[in-house]
Formats: structure tokens, C-alpha cells, sequence
């Protein structure tokens, strides 16, 4: 954490929402409209390593069959697998989901629990499925870290670290609670729109003047991650002058021409 810097998550908040037209992040709006917590859960894991357009049409055709735990705990790798052949490693998913709805009723009478110890003890369960779980699953303060969180906290400045795990550890200790809902939302669309994960569009990103690397950027200096540095200008070339006289040519160490 050392060289962290602080910043203003509510203007930051304020100005990505007002960008990507979802309305006012203070109204808890996940909390009122919670998802299902099971599907969320199992949804989380097919996402693992897949494309979001994929995990949709995996997840719609995988519930559609086996909707809740029961039916899921019941399901054979064979009659799942077809089902998620568009997520990665779905072999190895379609064994994780049944063994999953299995410990949920066996441990938990079905229910999917909400305390991070408890979600993460659970098969195909990481620390990124065990906060979507309880972020979009129940409206819980959770903090879910992608790819795209782990990227922008980074580019931001306010974390110093090498993967989403460690990620996730140092913002729960540098943003206050009250910002840790909409944060997972917010960064992840605008992850997949202006900051990514190369060539950011810096000059059209309305938070470049509370970001390390916009203002970096900005005024040549270097930012915090060194692949965000622009390759470095190459000068042109200059050529030698050729003399032009028989002689010139003889002092040059060149044959003189006919």
C-alpha cells in the first residue's frame, strides 16, 4: 500500500454514474432488487474465465433445466455440460455446480449463506463469487474484484498491487463502506467502455482529473502502472549529407563513379 493515494470516491461515483445513465448510486437499488441468491451464486461461477455474452446464454439455458439447488444437486456432468459449452472450463463446471447445490443442502438446507467464510468454503467459490454473491445476491456492502476493478483501482492510484485478490483486501481498507455497492457496477461498464485494458481513453474519461495515470498522462509524466506508458517517440533517422564531388567521394573511402 505504500505510495497509495486518496481520492474522492464520491465525485468519482457521481460522475461515472451520471456517465453510464444509472441514476443516483446512493439509492440502494441492489438491495431492493436482489437477484435470486442461488442463481447469482451459480451464475458467478459459470462467469469464471467467460466472455459476459457467453455466461448469459449459458446461465439462461442451465436454469431453465435446473432453476434451484435441488434440481442442480441431482444434475450429471453429462446432461450439464452441453448446457455451458460456451464458458471456459466447462467440463471442470459442469462437475463444480452439482458438488455445489449438494454441500448447499447438505450444509445449509439449501440456502445460500451470506458471510464471505462460508461462501468461499463452498466448491468453485473464490473470494470474486463470494462478494458478487453477497453484493448482488442480498444487497450486503461486498467487494466484488474483476479484472476491470482490479485494472482501474490500480490506474487510479489508490492501490499498489499485483491481482485481484490482493485488490480487493487493500480497497476494503481504503474505501469507506458507504461507496462499496456501486463500485463493482460502476468500474466494471466503465472498464469495458473508456478505461481499458489497453489504450485507455484518457481525454474522453470524466474522472482523468482524479486518476494518477489521466493526470500522468497529461502533464509526460510517469504513471503508476508501466504498461500504461506511451511507447516512446522515435526520431527520424537523419541522414548523412553524400558528397558529391569525385573527390569528396575518394575522402569518403567511395569508389568515384564513372
Amino acid at each position: 500500500m505504500s505510495g497509495a493515494r486518496a481520492i474522492d470516491w464520491e465525485l468519482l461515483l457521481d460522475r461515472l454514474s451520471t456517465l453510464y445513465g444509472r441514476g443516483d448510486w446512493r439509492v440502494p437499488y441492489l438491495r431492493d432488487h436482489a437477484e435470486d441468491p442461488f442463481q447469482v451464486l451459480i451464475g458467478t461461477i459459470l462467469s469464471q474465465r467467460t466472455r459476459d455474452e457467453a455466461t448469459s446464454a449459458a446461465s439462461a439455458r442451465l436454469f431453465a433445466r435446473f432453476p434451484d439447488a435441488p434440481s442442480l444437486a441431482r444434475a450429471t456432468p453429462r446432461e450439464i455440460e452441453p448446457l455451458i459449452r460456451a464458458c471456459g472450463f466447462y467440463r471442470t463446471k459442469a462437475r463444480v455446480l452439482p458438488a455445489c447445490a449438494r454441500e448447499l443442502l447438505e450444509r445449509f438446507g439449501g440456502e445460500v449463506p451470506q458471510d464471505l467464510g462460508s461462501l468461499e468454503s463452498l466448491p468453485g467459490v473464490g473470494p470474486k463469487t463470494a462478494n458478487c454473491v453477497l453484493v448482488f445476491g442480498y444487497g450486503l456492502a461486498g467487494m466484488p474484484v474483476d479484472t476491470h476493478v482490479h485494472r482501474i483501482a490500480n490506474r487510479l492510484g489508490v492501490v499498489r498491487t499485483r491481482t485481484p485478490e490482493e485488490t480487493e483486501v487493500a480497497l476494503r481498507k481504503v474505501v469507506p463502506v458507504r461507496y462499496w455497492l456501486p463500485i463493482n457496477p460502476v468500474l466494471v461498464q466503465h472498464g469495458q467502455n473508456l478505461c481499458r485494458p489497453l489504450r485507455p481513453k484518457c481525454p474522453e474519461c470524466p474522472i482523468a482529473s482524479l486518476c494518477a495515470t489521466g493526470l500522468a498522462l497529461r502533464t509526460g509524466r510517469r504513471p503508476p502502472r508501466p504498461s500504461d506508458a506511451p511507447p516512446p517517440t522515435r526520431r527520424p533517422r537523419r541522414s548523412r549529407p553524400q558528397p558529391r564531388s569525385v573527390a569528396g567521394r575518394r575522402a569518403a573511402g567511395r569508389r568515384p563513379g564513372p
